[in-house]
């Protein structure tokens, strides 16, 4: 997701009160920017720095090292400098871009979660940057799975770059000494539940498994199960009005999760704690670990510290299907009314990082998936998947993905935040059993319909 910056920061210290800062910046900023007509120009918006390119993004660690070294190369093949600016958080890159919006002093691009495209595209302040990359751009040559989610009544609004979808992480020493089968992981939450029970019992791991409490793994739930976690096609069809968790995958979800609490069986590392789950994951204190693809070199580099086989398998679904999941990680927005003379520049950029090569680089030294078909065939041409089997795990995921059912389709919700920290704490409420399941679920319900309604 998941998951900015480095998988490995935790993000509980994250305001809750954020959300209704960029709620309100969202929406106050549409109607006296007097952006959004296309084509550059148009408005008095200014770049922050006029010598040089400016990208605001949120990886840090080893993801912004491979980040910064994709603009180093840009800078070299094309002579346009460009400054990486990080900014700690997806929210951090949100909050300041749309204040900058507001004050018409902009970056020339903003690497946006998936989670707040919505608030982005609400301001009208943006351009499609399919209007700004050249026409012969093969942009037919984009995985369909992932510019699916990008797109606005067909038009690539914003740069697909850090995808990912959530996958499941596990430690084959500890299964071969609970007598598991290192090469049949778990596919249902039953049967997760069942791995669990023997990976404590036999004393190989202290619980079964853990993973962030986030809101995208919630999401997972519901697309792997074919079930719209909002109205409106998740928000892509039209502005969604409720939650919909009156459904047997609201309750099985739900259900397990709470026995699987109850019975010491889950490790929970807390709110949007990426860093602590991998931890507990990594120090062999859990089994199982569920996380983003971008954690796939970390993940290899952690285990063979510590001394164990790892491996990683599919989403496990709260039943036996397995529809697809939903797209995470960001993309780059490019602010309206830039200056003329910066376009071409801009251009160049966008088609940098969305070429073959630079995808191909961003894959290996990530495990976020590559956007275009060619990189992927030049990735399978040269063996890499074959070699590098865990890399291979979120491509069959996201290839394999039912994309005519809309429940694939991340949220695309305006009060994103808020909808998200809600899910969030009552499913804190509901796996300690503070409230029964059928309240929990009403409650949070009623409390995401109440910010829809606001916002």
């Amino acid at each position: 997701m998941p998951e900015d910056g480095d998988p490995v920061t935790s993000r509980r210290t994250v305001l809750k009160g954020s959300g209704a800062a960029l709620t309100a910046g969202a929406t106050g900023l549409a109607g006296c920017l007097g952006f959004g007509g296309g084509g550059g120009g148009g408005s008095s918006a200014q770049p922050v720095n006029e010598d040089s390119l400016t990208v605001w993004h949120a990886m840090g660690g080893g993801l912004g090292e491979t980040l910064n070294d994709l603009g180093s190369q840009f800078e070299e093949e094309t002579g346009i400098s460009i400054s990486m600016e990080f900014q700690d958080s997806y929210e951090n890159v949100l909050t300041n871009f749309l204040g900058a919006l507001d004050s018409g002093e902009v970056p020339d691009f903003a690497q946006i979660d998936s989670l707040f495209a919505k608030q982005v595209l609400d301001t009208e302040a943006v351009e499609p940057v399919e209007e700004i990359i050249s026409d012969d751009f093969p942009t037919d040559d984009f995985l369909d799975n992932v510019t699916d989610f990008f797109q606005v009544d067909g038009t690539l609004a914003s740069l697909p770059f850090n995808n990912s979808n959530a996958i499941m992480y596990y430690n084959r020493t500890a299964f071969e000494e609970a007598g598991l089968d290192p090469d049949s992981p778990p596919q249902t939450l039953q049967e997760v539940r069942e791995y669990s029970q023997a990976l404590v019992d036999e004393g190989a791991t202290e619980y079964g498994i853990t993973w962030p409490n986030h809101v995208w793994f919630v999401e997972h739930w519901y697309s792997m199960d074919g079930q719209l976690l909002f109205d409106a096609e998740n928000g892509h069809g039209d502005d969604p009005t409720t939650l919909r968790t009156d459904n047997e995958t609201a309750r099985g979800l739900y259900e397990w999760w709470r026995g699987m609490a109850e019975d010491g069986l889950y490790s929970n590392p807390g709110i949007e704690a990426w860093g602590e789950a991998t931890s507990t994951f990594l120090t062999q204190t859990a089994g199982m670990l569920l996380t983003s693809t971008a954690f796939v070199a970390g993940a290899q580099e952690g285990a063979q510290d510590e001394g164990f086989e790892i491996d990683n398998a599919l989403y496990p679904g709260v039943s036996d299907k397995q529809v697809g999941p939903v797209i995470g990680g960001a993309s780059f927005f490019v602010p309206d009314g830039l200056p003329d003379d910066r376009r071409e520049d801009i251009a160049a950029f966008l088609e940098f990082m969305a070429s073959p090569e630079a995808q191909v680089q961003w894959h290996k030294g990530t495990g976020y998936y590559p956007i275009r078909q060619e990189a992927v065939s030049q990735l399978e041409s040269d063996g890499w998947f074959e070699e590098n089997p865990m890399f291979r795990t979120a491509m069959d995921q996201l290839t394999e993905s039912d994309t005519s059912n809309p429940a694939t389709r991340r949220m695309l919700v305006g009060p994103a935040r808020q909808a998200q920290t809600t899910i969030q704490d009552t499913s804190v409420e509901l796996f300690n059993g503070d409230v029964s399941i059928d309240e929990g679920l009403q409650s949070m319900k009623s409390d995401v319909e109440e910010e829809l309604e606001r916002y």
